[in-house]
């Protein structure tokens, strides 16, 4: 899936951390990398560093109820 323009990088990082499965994004050389750490890291920030918005991120959910949780936040405009 892949998700543009994530105006709350919060609400979609906590997403990711409720999901069950393994969640995982494709960095740049297109790699699989586990998105659930990123996320706790990127919660866990103080509010300087933390990211403002997400202009494109490939998100790969093996659970397909996570995959549903996610697209739900992202159709909802929570994320």
């Amino acid at each position: 899936m892949l998700f543009i323009n994530v105006q709350n990088p919060d609400a979609f990082f906590r997403k990711v951390g409720e999901c069950e499965g393994v969640v995982s994004y494709l960095d740049g050389q297109g790699t699989r990398r586990d998105l659930k750490p990123v996320a706790a890291q990127m919660l866990s920030f103080g509010m300087p560093l933390r990211l403002r918005e997400i202009p494109a991120l490939e998100v790969l959910a093996d659970n397909p109820n996570d995959q549903a949780r996610l697209l739900r936040c992202m159709m909802d405009a929570h994320c």
